[in-house]
């Protein structure tokens, strides 16, 4: 099994890609809507301060994880709250990973039905997916990651072109200075916004393979960074395309805004499918490395059962699980109790682990940090 059997060795710059893979997907053709509804004009401030929150978020596990550089947090996890919690927490791991592969799956269904496929059955939509994500996934993460590298600039090039075309017909008077309601809206969409950045929190999971640890929290960084400029030249396209009102009436805005392209229609009958065709290597690729990470949080937590069957074993549970919810509202209740549990993993859970690590320390538990860099 040679995906499986070697040690992943994850470079700054795969880890980049990891991270922007993980984080860009389904969020972003709901996002603005999600911004504006408080926001409005502003919305583009929330999704920058959102980022912001992300990379402190990010230093908070970078922080953690360099505590143990040769360990997973499932490894770690035990040392810290015992085998009992511990192992509570590990499996909380996986149904984290499990059901936001189930939430983008079911999403990822729905805008294909409703803009491509509209007489084709969503179980034939989520079979056809799920096949295409278990393939790369059964050799490991190294696959997983090439993958990522080989396509996700490629791709992102042509969407940030193919919706630069659509500001040629932007109004700008949409536009106005900032802040002219006070900080208070713009913080009160931080939470639905920050949904959009959960997934650098598979560094938890994956630091141990990273080749140069001193890195990790700038490739990450910069990561998020990119995906905040991505998520801000939507915001503001949406913004100046269709106005805050008609953003909020939307359930997709950013396919909403694809069908002002009038350049693109002079060619294609439809311009939102070549949106749809462009946006589904990145919804694909967000998918395959939840649904990797939840078989691999299982395995790490369970190791007699290898790898490749836990991968058997979540594959017709997606399946089943994503067919539960009667319709997309029914979903989006499913996303946001997703991103609530995203959330404490990202901010509450990094801050309780460095208080139980000073705590351990203090009782002689741990060792005192140490100078080299590799242990702070």
């Amino acid at each position: 099994m040679q995906g499986l059997e070697q040690r992943p060795a994850i470079s700054p710059t795969q880890l980049f890609m990891l991270a922007f893979g993980l984080i860009v997907g389904v969020g972003f053709l709901i996002m603005p809507r999600g911004a504006m509804e408080k926001a409005r004009e502003d919305a583009w401030l929330t999704v920058i301060l959102a980022g912001l929150c992300a990379i402190a978020s990010l230093w908070l596990i970078t922080r953690v994880a360099r505590m143990f550089p040769h360990d997973t947090v499932f490894d770690y996890n035990t040392k810290l709250f015992g085998s009992i919690i511990g192992s509570l927490l590990n499996v909380a791991w996986g149904l984290y990973y499990l059901f936001f592969t189930v939430t983008g799956i079911r999403v990822m269904a729905e805008v294909v039905r409703e803009e491509m496929l509209p007489f084709t059955p969503v179980e034939a939509i989520i079979g056809a997916m799920l096949l295409v994500i278990i393939y790369p996934a059964w050799n490991g993460l190294m696959p997983i990651i090439r993958m990522f590298e080989s396509g996700l600039p490629f791709t992102l090039l042509l969407i940030v072109m193919f919706f630069l075309l659509a500001y040629l017909h932007a109004d700008w008077a949409e536009l106005r200075i900032p802040f002219q309601e006070g900080v208070t809206p713009i913080i009160s969409a931080l939470p639905q916004t920050i949904y959009s950045y959960l997934g650098f929190e598979v560094l938890f999971l994956y630091y141990p393979f990273v080749t140069h640890k001193d890195k990790a929290f700038a490739s990450t960084s910069f990561a998020i960074a990119a995906v905040g400029l991505f998520y801000a030249f939507l915001v503001l396209g949406t913004l100046v395309t269709l106005g805050p009102d008609v953003t909020m009436s939307q359930t997709f805005p950013v396919v909403t805004m694809a069908k002002t392209i009038e350049v693109v229609r002079q060619f294609v009958e439809r311009a939102e499918l070549l949106l749809i065709i462009l946006w589904l290597p990145l919804a694909y690729t967000t998918h395959l490395g939840f649904f990797f990470s939840s078989a691999f949080s299982f395995h790490r937590t369970y190791p007699r059962l290898k790898l490749r069957w836990w991968m058997v074993i979540l594959l017709p549970l997606v399946f089943i699980l994503s067919l539960i919810p009667d319709n997309f509202i029914d979903m989006q209740t499913w996303s946001d109790k997703v991103g609530l549990v995203g959330l404490f993993l990202t901010i509450p859970y990094p801050l309780i682990m460095l208080v139980c690590i000073a705590v351990r320390r203090r009782l002689g538990h741990f060792p005192p940090p140490r100078k080299d860099g590799d242990v702070t």
